[in-house]
Order: structure tokens, then sequence, then C-alpha cells
């Protein structure tokens, strides 16, 4: 934390200092942007681990005979029991601190992956992906957009699209690298060396996490923006209790829920779908490393925008072009049209990580943001766990995934509903 002294100066008590040190306003404006980039890159692994599921899902098909529902029903399990952890995490994370909670997820997520190497048979695989490490990444995002809404009220769009953008490095990166691991060793090798990389880097990375000064949101001009602001930030803090007996709250979960059943449709089956056709296993992990590059763009102008285009505006722009993009897919059998296919749908996978914090603290505060964020991640991952569940199922029955991309066009669709009956609501509370 951050000790004021009497003289109005302050002094980090997080940090080893020299004695009778002081810190100045700059400095703790620039720590603010530490956090945004320490946060950014843990969430890069978060989701760079999370959707390289989609390249070890054939070698685990192949190697245990699993069919495509079985393999994709543990990816949904893990979205799941990450989700319903999410709330435990945020909820810590607000009473003891991010930087103590986020070293137990990184130890989780290099024993979860680790473990995951060494299975045999299908209920170890639920136990060490599903659950160990699903409570490992059930941190960063809930914590991570706590902290940084937080340190900032003026920038906090900028702020969040800039973390957010983690998640399109992550797909960027992680992805394709996870799948010539693969080609180079095996499933089981590439789980244990992603587990110790990525368990090393999140504990040392969770050090930086510092929260911001107690007074900063009294503070004109600092990293959180004027004072102004700051007051009516305050003023719309309210208890989770209170948030989910808000229509609000819940119309916002549930246009989210069907969001994101579309999302991870895309996200886990999108790979299995190019190379059912033809193209090369290289070549369709690609595929969702364009998505990664193109969604850092949408991040950082959605959630830089959507303070000027307003949030409602960005929440239909970002469900519009998820049905066009779902509409598309259904005739996407070239790579060309692969790669046309994951720009458009970056935009919509691009949108979604800035877009709930930056709806909650708008209209529901800060205080307790990290559990309101683990609510809303436990909710919308039970329809991005059903949509790759239920994909599995109709690839497994009808050999083709064309109904389950129509599924998830109609998913867009009733999520573009729920958003306009929610901008609706909130244009008659005022």
């Amino acid at each position: 934390m951050w000790q004021e002294k009497p003289d109005g100066s302050y002094r980090p008590t997080f940090a080893r200092m020299i004695p009778g040190q002081t810190v100045s306003l700059s400095a703790r404006t620039r720590y603010g942007w530490v956090v945004v980039v320490t946060t950014a890159l843990m969430l890069a692994v978060t989701y760079g681990l999370m959707y390289s599921y989609s390249v070890f899902f054939k070698p685990l098909a192949d190697y245990f005979q699993w069919d495509r529902a079985t393999v994709s029903l543990v990816y949904s399990a893990s979205l799941v029991i990450r989700g319903a952890v999410s709330i435990g995490t945020g909820y810590l994370a607000d009473r003891f601190g991010a930087a103590r909670i986020m070293v137990a997820c990184g130890f989780f997520i290099g024993l979860g992956l680790a473990l995951s190497s060494q299975v045999q048979t299908l209920w170890q695989f639920f136990l060490t992906y599903a659950v160990i490490e699903a409570i490992g990444l059930s941190g960063t995002f809930g914590i991570g957009t706590a902290m940084i809404s937080r340190w900032f009220t003026k920038n906090r769009g900028l702020a969040l699209g800039i973390f957010a953008s983690g998640s399109g490095l992550g797909t960027l990166f992680i992805v394709p690298g996870v799948e010539r691991l693969i080609d180079s060793v095996d499933w089981s090798q590439a789980f244990l060396i992603c587990g110790l990389a990525s368990g090393v880097f999140m504990m040392a990375a969770a050090f930086l996490l510092r929260p911001p000064p107690a007074s900063i949101l009294n503070i004109s001009g600092s990293a959180g923006g004027d004072a102004g602001q700051d007051a009516a930030a305050r003023a719309g803090d309210t208890t989770p209790g209170r948030s989910l007996r808000d229509p609000r709250m819940l119309l916002l979960m549930a246009a989210f829920l069907t969001y994101f059943f579309g999302i991870q449709i895309v996200m886990v089956h999108l790979v299995n779908h190019a190379t059912d056709i033809g193209i090369n296993p290289l070549v369709a992990a690609t595929f969702i490393s364009v998505i990664g590059a193109v969604s850092i763009a949408s991040r950082l102008s959605i959630g830089a925008g959507a303070d000027r285009m307003g949030i409602h505006n960005s929440l239909i722009l970002t469900r519009v072009f998820l049905i066009v993009s779902f509409v598309f897919l259904l005739f996407t059998r070239s790579v060309w049209s692969f790669y046309l296919f994951a720009v458009l749908f970056s935009i919509p996978y691009g949108g979604e990580i800035p877009q709930i914090p930056l709806y909650i603290g708008k209209y529901f505060g800060t205080k307790s943001m990290a559990t309101l964020m683990g609510l809303n991640l436990f909710v919308i991952t039970v329809g991005g766990a059903l949509g790759p569940w239920i994909t599995g199922n109709i690839f497994d029955n009808t050999g083709s995934y064309r109904a389950a991309f129509i599924a998830g066009a109609f998913s867009g669709a009733l999520s573009l509903a729920l958003v306009l009956v929610l901008k609706r609501k909130n244009r008659d509370i005022g």
C-alpha cells in the first residue's frame, strides 16, 4: 500500500525504500501504467494457454481415442470451474490484495499443466486440466480489470483496452508456438514445458501488482482522472448483493452469456473445422493467430472508443459483427477466406474483454470490482462452456459444423436483443 505522510507526500510500503524517501505524484501516476503492462502480459499467458487447447484438441482425441464431444466437455468443464472459482479469487483479491492471490494462481497454472502431461485416463485429465489448471487461470481477468479500474478513471477505457490486448498477444504468439512445440515433441512434453514456463512467469509478475494510493481518487490530475469523475465513481459503488438485484446486471450477464457461447465455438473448433476440409494444421493454427493479432487493434479502439461512442453502442457493434462472422463462416472454404473470416471475427472477439469492466465501473463502481467481475465471469463462462460442448455433439452426430455455426449466429442475435433492452433500461433509469 501507499502510506500518506503528514507533509502530504507518499511512501509505498510494498517495496523496500531508503528511509525517509518519498514518491512524487508523477511517480505514482506512472506506476499505474506499469500495472497495466504487467496485467496485460499476464492476460496474454492466461488466454494464450486457454486458447492453445484448440491445437491440443486433435492430438488428445487421437491419442486417447476420445470423440470430439468428450474432448470439448473437458474444456467446457474447465470454463465453468474457472468462472466459479473466479468469484472466490476476486473476493480474496478485494480483501487481501492482488499480488498474493496471483502468486497462488501462477502456482496452480504450472501444477495443472505439469500434471496434465502425465495423465492416462479421462478422469485424471478432468482433475488436472478442468480443475487444477482452471483454478490457476481464474484470477487474471477479474483481478486485472479491478486493479486497472481503480488506478484509472479518465483514461480507464484506454487502460482497459491495453490490458485486453494481452489476450490478443497470447492468441497471436502462444497458440502457434504451442502448435509448433507439439509438432516438435508431443502433446505431453508440450504440456510440461508450457506449465513450467508459465507458472514461473506468472508468480514472478505477481510481485509487480501494487494497489493505488488510498487517496489517489481524491487527487486531481492523477492516473485516476479529475475529481468530479472520481466523486461520481465513488457514488456509484455498490455491494455484490445489491448489484445482483439490479435488472441491469442480470441483463448484462445474459447478454454476455449468449455472446460468449458463440465466441467459444470458434476459438475451440475453428482449427478442427479447417483441418477437416484439408487445410494443414500449422496453417490452420495461424487463423487463430490472425484473430489474436487483429483483435489487439479492436481491443484498443473499442476500449478507448467506448467513452466516445458510448458503452451501449460498442456492445451493439460487436454483436453485429459476431452475427456477420458466423454467416460468413458458413461459406468459408479456401485459405484466403479463412483469413478474411479471422479479420471479421477479431472485432467481436477483441471487444469482449474491455466492455464488461467498463460497464460495471460506470454503473456499479469499483469498490467490489474483482468480486463483480468474478460473478460475471462465472455466468458468461456457462455460455462459453455450452458452446464448444454442443458444437462437439453436433459434429459427432452429423459429421458437420454447419448447424453449430447457425446456432452461433442465433446466439449473437439473442445477445444483440438483450443489449438493446439493456440500453433502454439504462435510458429509463436515467
